[in-house]
């Protein structure tokens, strides 16, 4: 889809999709705060209809970035048979008050916390029986108000949740936004990263590995590897695939070879505690789905090596992960996306995990912190997803966890 071009003018996009699967009044609520971050860090507005497993999206805003949020939305695995219904300029917004409002004509909605909405079955109906008119219809919202009727409710709870919501998705993400530069500075990459990549595809490892020696030998420890070799030989590797110099099995091979050289050399020994009391407990994990480990292995050694309790799982789904939070008491859960590549698209994915996890956890107060590469390039932080904290490097990963269970 082209971008509209036009400096300083809105757009407006409206599309409908079916979920894949059907979503529980549950999981509607992490989707809609996950949007709504989405939404308001890019002045994109709008309105969400879900029903019966159908999603009807009114989108409006800047142009370009109504177009980044839109090759979000389209690639997310959650929803199928997209299609857009218009896609047009405008001079003003339908919706301006809303970063994203959630609407059903369910009797109680899983909704946004500030004032809870419940379409008219006319108007759902009118909408799937007249897609084309859906601009339109959806237009009429805010001016009439009637295809809308407010759910009465507690109003103090009501001003507690709006209050909740404002510190968690704007105040807090502001000040993680505006104190970035207090971040752990990353030291530089290693000169020889970039030519580590490309031995790691090439028919025989053996240089590959031989250099991977000698660069972990001059490092001195697992964590400083993992910054200035590991990760961004992981990087490059992606880059390599990007220019198409490799296919995407040769990275999947180089990261294989990545992992398998970590433990060619001995580097520092594993921190004894003698102090008595229970070690922390941490699962590390990549995102269910994930099928680069890399992230998850360099974590779970640099965190065994500083003495964590340390469970490192490779859960193949959100129901996967919530089962082992459930039955198992854990501090913190690292959760890791793909070192080689961004991510973007996965982000409402991790979210919706997030948010399930914490759902099922035994510990009311467990601590989540997330790391790739999406997070590395400042592409997306903690607040993102539903964090804590974000490690841009296994280098940062257990002075993160820890800071992050201290501030919990």
């Amino acid at each position: 889809m082209a971008p509209l071009n036009s400096a300083g003018q809105l757009a407006t996009l409206t599309y409908r999709s079916n979920a894949s699967p059907s979503f529980s009044p549950d999981e509607l609520g992490p989707l809609l705060e996950v949007s709504r971050v989405r939404n308001r860090a890019a002045s994109v507005t709008g309105l969400l209809i879900y029903d019966d497993g159908r999603f009807f999206q009114w989108l409006e805003g800047p142009p370009d970035k109504l177009d980044n949020v839109w090759n979000v939305i389209r690639r997310d695995p959650r929803h199928t048979d997209v299609e857009v219904l218009d896609h047009s300029p405008t001079s003003d917004r339908v919706f301006g008050q809303w970063d994203m409002k959630l609407a059903s004509k369910a009797a109680r909605p899983a909704v946004s916390p500030d004032h809870p909405v419940v379409l008219s079955p006319e108007l759902v109906g009118a909408l799937f029986e007249n897609p084309a008119k859906a601009s339109s219809l959806l237009a009429k919202i805010p001016a009439a108000r009637a295809g809308i009727k407010s759910i009465p409710g507690d109003a103090e709870a009501q001003d507690r949740k709006i209050l909740r919501t404002l510190v968690e998705h704007q105040v807090v993400p502001t000040l993680v936004a505006r104190h970035r530069s207090e971040r752990p500075r990353l030291p530089l990459a290693h000169p020889r990263a970039a030519e580590l990549a490309q031995l790691l595809v090439a028919a025989d490892p053996a240089d590959a590995f031989a250099l991977l020696d000698l660069l972990q030998a001059e490092a001195g420890s697992i964590a400083l590897t993992s910054a200035t070799v590991s990760e961004p030989a992981a990087r490059s590797l992606g880059e390599l695939w990007a220019r198409d110099d490799c296919a995407e099995v040769d990275v999947v091979l180089g990261l294989g070879r990545l992992h398998a050289g970590i433990h060619r050399v001995e580097l520092g020994p594993k921190l004894v505690t003698t102090t008595g009391k229970p070690l922390r407990a941490v699962l590390v994990a990549p995102q269910p789905g994930e099928v680069h480990m890399l992230g998850a292995a360099l974590d779970a050694e640099v965190l065994w090596r500083d003495g964590w309790d340390i469970q490192c799982e490779f859960p193949d789904s959100d129901a996967a992960l919530s089962g082992l939070v459930s039955k198992q008491w854990f501090d913190a859960i690292d959760l890791s996306l793909s070192t080689a590549f961004r991510r973007d698209h996965w982000l409402p994915r991790m979210a919706q995990t997030i948010a399930l996890a914490r759902r099922a956890s035994l510990n009311p107060e467990i601590v989540v912190v997330v790391g790739g590469r999406v997070f590395y390039e400042h592409g997306a932080n903690a607040a993102t997803v539903g964090a804590d904290a974000d490690s841009m490097t296994a280098l940062h990963i257990s002075q993160t966890v820890r800071k992050s269970i201290q501030d919990r």
